[in-house]
């Protein structure tokens, strides 16, 4: 989302009631479009004010996204230090409902003489920036600068005069009812959305199409417009502006997974109320959807960074299994082996050395078969050699069926751990993963260790139908402690079948199978199903049994069962 000037409007007017006379202590750049101000007022404590130049999250808040500032900070962030170190902000203003924000800030130079500087921030998606300004509306530097290479109409270097973007919208707070209905009246064959968007000021697509609703209007051309429908829309536009300045309600629309999508400085009706989370303030809103977005993306990049180490180690894994295999295939060979042995020795009486092949009577089947030898040695030589290869794959089929057990419960382990990954909602899940995979060896652990090394989740705690509670597993260390440690012999245990997921357990209180509702049982199934490496749509198997049928083997690898006596239901 990209902010739009409505909602950066008033978030610069709550500011102007916060952060004004307090005085700068910090300056930090946690990446390298983001200027962080740790400020300090009598009358707020400490605020920690956010400008952020990044296409995707460009915006001006007061919070604490609590993002680490790097040990070695740019060429930008040390002139900021440099010259707004102990300056006290006397000013914050919007240009109109135009997406730049300047920030004036009041200091002193070397020879203790006062001077100002301003800080101007310009929201506006991939060519977002900040600059700063000396006391005579002068370059001083930029977060990004713009040559004459990267822009011919306007550029941003140190030493130029800076001038504002261009902007020919019209702010619809400036303008009357009669004035916006003349601006609506134009032969232009754009969607009214479209248009609307395109000329005023603080209007995003979305602004513009909840509007349209509140008139009940369809999104047409504009030229198609009637003089009565362009003065109900007009006056619509005029009255959604003036409320939402007046008489804000800030919020965040979410979307199925609870993921913020957008910013609205009032709830709009052409979106679902049950997903729309309100704040007191917009300051309170735009830091709610950064910082859950931030620890989003932060979880996603985690969990993609861990599926590849993963993969790798699988894709290694699944090579050897296979030469395990192919293997074991050769060692299918030794019964003809030792069946060939066998016959030489039976007819060694008839054999001489030098011959290459004699015909026999296959014991089992009764057949004759051929028997080839090698000339160069006696009969009884070449039995002892078939003998001693036979005895050879022997040996390297018990070898093989180890390494390859080893390797199948190795690759089921980190398949299990890839779920687990899936389906984890927070970093420090994630670590318990990580943990975990270091302890069992698959991933090298830092010889330093952490407090992440006493990392303690529980399960998630459903309730289902009937009041019953429900426990899942969310890594495999969960799920040892939940179905060994937890669990009573009575209570249900469900399981995916024959894929990784979830231990997932009902306690049941001491009430039986027979006498638990079938929703219930229902409703746990499904959370094992959900919670497993099925995906989703269709149908999904389950098992599940009593805990007292299920048995840890020894020395398995953690969230390993075996079970028996279960049933099984189909669930979606």
């Amino acid at each position: 989302m990209v902010l739009d000037g409505l909602s950066l409007y008033i978030s610069t007017k709550e500011l102007q009631k916060t952060i004004l006379n307090a005085k700068v202590t910090k300056i930090l750049s946690p990446t390298r479009d983001e200027i962080v101000l740790v400020l300090h007022s009598a009358s707020q404590g400490n605020i920690r004010l956010n400008l952020n130049a990044g296409a995707d999250s460009c915006a001006v808040f007061a919070g604490d996204m609590g993002k680490k500032n790097p040990p070695a900070p740019g060429m930008f962030c040390m002139l900021l230090r440099k010259h707004l170190t102990a300056a006290r902000i006397c000013q914050i203003t919007t240009d109109g409902l135009d997406r730049v924000v300047r920030i004036t800030f009041e200091g002193k130079d070397e020879l203790l003489s006062a001077v100002s500087f301003t800080l101007v921030c310009e929201i506006m998606g991939k060519y977002s920036n900040i600059i700063l300004l000396n006391g005579t509306g002068r370059v001083m530097d930029s977060l990004k600068r713009v040559s004459v290479d990267v822009s011919s109409l306007r550029q941003i270097l140190p030493g130029s005069v800076y001038t504002p973007p261009p902007n020919e919208q019209y702010s619809p707070l400036a303008l009357s009812e009669q004035s916006l209905d003349e601006l609506l009246d134009t032969r232009s064959q754009d969607r009214i959305s479209a248009y609307v968007s395109r000329v005023f000021q603080g209007m995003s697509q979305k602004t513009a199409q909840e509007i349209l609703l509140r008139c009940d209007m369809e999104d047409a051309s504009i030229s198609t417009l009637s003089s009565t429908r362009r003065r109900i829309l007009a006056k619509n536009i005029r009255a959604f502006f003036s409320d939402a300045v007046n008489a804000p309600v800030p919020g965040c629309q979410l979307n199925g997974e609870g993921l913020p999508v957008f910013v609205s400085a009032v709830p709009y009706q052409s979106y679902p109320a049950d997903l729309r989370r309100s704040f007191a303030t917009m300051n309170e809103a735009l830091y709610f959807y950064y910082s859950a977005r931030a620890e989003h993306f932060a979880l996603k990049q985690q969990k993609d960074a861990l599926n590849r180490r993963l993969s790798k180690i699988l894709t290694r894994l699944n090579k050897k299994i296979k030469t395990l295999t192919d293997g074991l295939e050769d060692a299918k060979k030794i019964d003809s082996l030792i069946k060939k042995g066998d016959l030489i020795t039976a007819n060694i009486y008839q054999l001489k050395r030098g011959q290459t092949s004699f015909e026999a009577m296959d014991y089992q089947t009764g057949k004759t078969v051929r028997i080839t030898l090698d000339a160069t040695l006696t009969p009884a030589q070449n039995a002892q050699k078939i003998y001693k290869r036979a005895a050879k794959l022997k040996t390297t089929k018990e070898i093989y069926e180890a390494r390859l057990a080893q390797a199948e419960d190795e690759r089921d382990f980190l398949r299990s751990e890839q779920v687990f990954i899936e389906h984890a909602c927070s970093v420090q899940e994630l670590d318990e993963i990580i943990l975990l995979l270091e302890k069992e060896k698959i991933f090298e652990a830092p010889r330093k260790r952490t407090k992440t090394a006493d990392l303690h989740s529980d399960p998630l705690q459903f309730t289902a139908p009937g009041g019953y509670t429900v426990y899942v597993g969310r890594n495999d260390k969960q799920n040892d402690r939940l179905t060994m440690g937890i669990a009573k012999k009575e209570d249900l245990w469900f399981h995916a079948k024959n894929m990784p997921g979830s231990h997932v357990l009902l306690v049941t209180g001491g009430v039986t199978l027979d006498e638990i509702d079938d929703d219930a049982v229902v409703f746990a199934a499904k959370k094992a199903a959900q919670y497993s490496a099925a995906k989703a749509g269709g149908k999904t198997a389950v098992d599940y049994t009593y805990r007292a049928n299920v048995k840890k083997p020894p020395a398995s690898r953690p969230g390993k069962v075996i079970y028996d006596h279960y049933y099984t239901v189909f669930v979606d």
